[in-house]
């Protein structure tokens, strides 16, 4: 009986241990309801109390940006430093909003508010609002006020022009009422009122330039004042001004919503909350109940269950052992019931144990197996694949070997072919050349004989057919250098308005028989001491003007230079070569700068030419990293561009181009010319020189202006409608015998023959600004002498080698040519001796001292280069060797120079560049 009672006590201490228990889980449980339920509430008062915070913080940035635009762009301060108080106070808050609506969007209230959406809005309003305002400090800052900012330079630019007494005062007084008008009221029609009246004080003939620019000025901010006015849109619904203030409405608009939304869910959530709560209560309060039937049921189980449990195993064969369910905990009545169930257990845990432990490494060894057949399966496989991979390789090898071969003997083929056609070029230069040196040279010996008109321009054409054929072979040479990689610049300093002159003065003799205007300009700011390749330069002027003239009959072709950029010592220069001749189909621009390309490929085409000119232009110019376009219109004209890049030379040389002379300054100078172009040049220049040009296009009315002006000198063009230069020249020393006439003609122009007394100077056009710059001062200096263009005299004068006594040996073993060479000393005065050869050369050397040879190249028996090499090694007295040869490339001179020849002449032979040696020959040797 006691040891029944001692295990009944047990029982009912497990009982109310369990019931304990559940009574505490089911407060647990309610606590943690209530919790969640309470946490959930605070979340939402959190949101609605962070959203007020924001909606206050929108208010007081709306505050700020009211004061900012009533009072605080008055500020001068503002313009100053650029801040602002209010409008700063404004942006500050506003990004703090930004930072708060970010911080609320993950906010754990806003899933329970639903109003993420709104939240989301809110976000992108204030977004553009902030941006709105900074746009907006920015366009006030612009804009300005009073004496600040665009309209401060705008009033600057008023008092300046009212001061001057330049601009009439009524007209002065109704500009500043149009701009009063229109910041005040913002109207368009003050701004265009304003617009008018300042327009046609601009376009007024007799103001002065300064005056001018300062009313274009004053237009100019005016037109941006206007901008930015309209930009802020303070006077219409349309600008920043609106768009800010319908951004802080439409937040305002969507807070109204927001905090609605936020108060009825808040509102709904807190009801739902408490009916959860009490329902959470009541199903606890359920489950109490069921668990205490429950273990009183489950305490008078326990005997039973190990009783059918043993059976169960008493009378199994421990096959299914490893597969019985793990028995749930029992607690028994009496302490041998529970040593009995233990032991039990314990046996029963110990065979399954066991069984469990021999089932696993079985597995771990099939396991083990499947993978060791999974390994082998796949190194054989990779085996297989390695050897295709390998005889893939192989046959990819090979024929990679044959490849390279292919290559190799395609590589050394176009190397033979290039090199054969090099060669063969070079050899038909200079087989071309040798003859065409004798007939340009026996030409212009004829050239200088008595001849009557016929015979003269018989040999002129001669001349001019052998130039044509002489620039086809070295445009075909140009091009074969091009396209084989070969061709290489020479940089070399240079003036770049002396180069152009140089190529003006070539073409201005065609241009004056075609009766076509040659000028030329160069901005005050382009730097005229270059380093690049000045005889590229010039091939590109020479194919460029040479193909102006050549297609234009009538009006002018020019040529004007200006500066892209100058930076590090670079700079960038764009080049205009503008023509009014027949122009070009827009359908035959685009292969215009194709090799052997013409506009005109027709058999019955009226202008020649290879084809090859632009084309070699655009590789050139492409060599001195530029680049050249063309437009071109019909029947009205063409302008080519292209732009370079050439160092700038440290010796800048000052040209009179550049120099701002007192004596010059507030000079009047009449201008009359025909041509716009001429005008506007002459204009540019004399502005320069701080001169007051006054222009007119006829004779007529430089006449009507003399009449009411004085002049301190007259610049005249020749030819002119209504009455030429010659005319209008005797009209002016009727009336002004003192006002010096200086006349712009063109080349052969007899005028100054015969009107020896009618002008102070002649110009030959296209007019160098040196020669301009000494003809004007001196013209205006009583007592100079003015400058005078030197007669032309004859290139072959007997006189010559009186003034340059030379001893010439000349090595030639062509007999055209040795006539020729000997022909052209000998009316030089010199008696010169010949060897066929250079062993010949190496001889007479020897037994007479020469002061200089002129040396073939390639001659038989010994070449002038070989004989070049022994002179320099064995003679005492060295001589100047200069070679003549018809091998005109590049490299031939190289090799010439390289052999120890002093300076080098391609023929066919220019006489003025063997002159110009001869001379610089004379004074090495003095």
């Amino acid at each position: 009986m006691k040891f029944f009672k001692f295990n009944l006590e047990i029982s009912y201490k497990i009982r109310l241990i369990l019931s304990f228990f559940s009574l505490v889980a089911v407060i647990f449980i309610w606590l943690i309801t209530y919790l969640v339920i309470e946490q959930k509430q605070k979340n939402l008062r959190y949101f609605s109390d962070s959203l007020t915070h924001i909606q206050i913080q929108y208010l007081e940035s709306s505050a700020y940006l009211q004061k900012f635009m009533l009072t605080g762009y008055h500020n001068p301060l503002f313009y100053k430093t650029g801040e602002e108080q209010n409008i700063n106070s404004f942006i500050s808050l506003q990004k703090s909003i930004i930072c708060n609506l970010a911080a609320l969007k993950q906010a754990p209230g806003l899933s329970e508010a639903n109003v993420k959406e709104n939240i989301n809005t809110l976000f992108k309003v204030s977004h553009s609002t902030l941006a709105s305002g900074t746009v907006l400090k920015q366009l006030y800052l612009k804009k300005g006020f009073v004496d600040y900012g665009t309209e401060g330079l705008m009033r600057q630019r008023a008092h300046w022009v009212e001061d001057s007494g330049k601009v009439a005062r009524v007209d002065i007084l109704q500009l500043r009422r149009h701009e009063k008008d229109f910041i005040m009221r913002g109207k368009k029609m003050y701004a265009q009122q304003f617009l008018g009246t300042i327009d046609s004080l601009i376009n007024e003939k007799n103001l002065e330039n300064r005056t001018r620019l300062q009313l274009i000025s004053y237009k100019t901010f005016f037109t941006d004042l206007v901008d930015y006015t309209d930009e802020l849109g303070t006077f219409h619904d349309a600008g920043i001004v609106p768009l800010t203030q319908h951004e802080i409405n439409q937040f305002n608009r969507v807070y109204q919503v927001t905090e609605g939304l936020t108060n009825k869910e808040i509102t709904y959530l807190q009801g739902r909350f408490k009916t959860i709560l009490i329902c959470v209560s009541t199903i606890l309060l359920l489950v109490v109940v069921t668990l205490s039937l429950i273990l009183s049921k489950y305490l008078t189980r326990d005997i039973k269950e190990l009783n059918q449990k043993m059976e169960a195993f008493i009378s199994s064969d421990f096959r299914d052992i490893q597969l019985m369910p793990v028995e749930k905990s029992i607690v028994p009545n009496s302490i041998e019931i529970k040593k009995l169930y233990d032991d039990f257990y314990l046996l029963k845990t110990t065979i399954k144990n066991y069984i469990q432990n021999l089932n696993h490494r079985s597995e771990e060894l099939l396991a083990v197996n499947e993978e060791l057949q999974a390994v082998n399966e796949e190194l054989q496989a990779q085996s297989e694949e390695l050897h295709g991979q390998s005889e893939e390789l192989l046959e990819l090898n090979n024929e990679l070997e044959i490849q390279k071969g292919q290559e190799q003997l395609a590589k050394e083929e176009a190397e033979r072919a290039n090199q054969a056609k090099s060669v063969f070029l070079a050899t038909m230069s200079h087989e071309i050349r040798t003859p065409m040196n004798g007939v340009l040279g026996m030409a212009s010996l004829l050239g200088d004989t008595s001849l009557n008109a016929e015979q003269s321009e018989y040999v002129q054409t001669i001349r001019n057919s052998g130039e044509t054929l002489l620039n086809v072979i070295n445009d075909v040479l140009d091009f074969s250098k091009i396209e084989s990689g070969k061709l290489e610049l020479d940089p070399q300093e240079f003036n770049l308005r002396k180069c152009i002159e140089e190529v003006m003065d070539m073409f201005a003799g065609r241009a004056a028989q075609l009766g076509l205007d040659l000028v030329y300009h160069i901005d005050h700011n382009v730097p005229l001491q270059l380093i690049t390749d000045n005889m590229r330069l010039k091939q590109v002027f020479i194919n460029l003007l040479g193909n102006a003239i050549k297609f234009t009959h009538e009006g002018e072709v020019f040529l004007g230079v200006s500066l892209v950029k100058n930076q590090s010592g670079i700079a960038e220069l764009i080049f205009e070569l503008r023509d009014t001749g027949i122009g070009i189909a827009a359908d035959k621009l685009p292969k215009l700068f194709n090799s052997f390309s013409q506009v005109d490929s027709s058999t019955t085409r009226k202008y020649g030419g290879t084809g090859l000119g632009l084309a070699i232009c655009k590789r050139l110019v492409n060599l001195m990293d530029g680049n050249i376009t063309v437009e071109s219109q019909l029947n009205v004209g063409t302008s080519f561009y292209f732009t370079i890049k050439a160092e700038v030379s440290d010796q800048q040389v000052d040209a009179y181009a550049d120099m701002n002379l007192p004596a010059l300054e507030g000079k009047k100078i009449l201008v009359v010319d025909d041509n716009d172009t001429n005008r506007r040049i002459l204009q540019l220049q004399l502005d320069h020189w701080q001169m007051l040009p006054f222009l007119v296009s006829s004779g007529p009315e430089a006449m009507a202006l003399m009449d009411n002006e004085n002049f301190d000198l007259v610049l005249s063009d020749m030819q002119m409608p209504q009455m030429d230069g010659a005319e209008l020249a005797k009209h002016i020393k009727n009336k002004h015998q003192t006002v010096p006439i200086v006349l712009l003609s063109s080349v052969g122009d007899e005028t100054r023959s015969k009107y020896p007394d009618l002008f102070k100077a002649v110009l030959t056009k296209p007019v160098k600004q040196q020669q301009l710059h000494d003809v004007i001062q001196a013209a205006l200096k009583k007592g100079v002498e003015l400058p005078v263009q030197k007669p032309v005299q004859a290139l072959l004068d007997k006189n010559f080698s009186q003034k340059h006594p030379l001893q010439i040996l000349v090595a030639e073993d062509n007999m055209i040519n040795q006539k020729l060479i000997l022909r052209i000393l000998s009316k030089l005065g010199y008696e010169a001796d010949l060897a066929q050869n250079g062993l010949e050369v190496i001889a007479m050397v020897d037994n007479k001292v020469y002061d200089m040879i002129l040396m073939d190249v390639q001659m038989p028996r010994m070449g002038g280069l070989e004989a070049t090499k022994i002179i320099r090694n064995t003679s005492t007295k060295q001589p100047t060797i200069v070679a003549i040869t018809a091998n005109a490339l590049r490299e031939d001179k190289e090799a010439c120079l390289e052999a120890g020849m002093n300076d080098y002449l391609a023929k066919p032979v220019n006489i003025e560049s063997l002159l110009l040696i001869l001379a610089k020959v004379k004074e090495l040797v003095e």
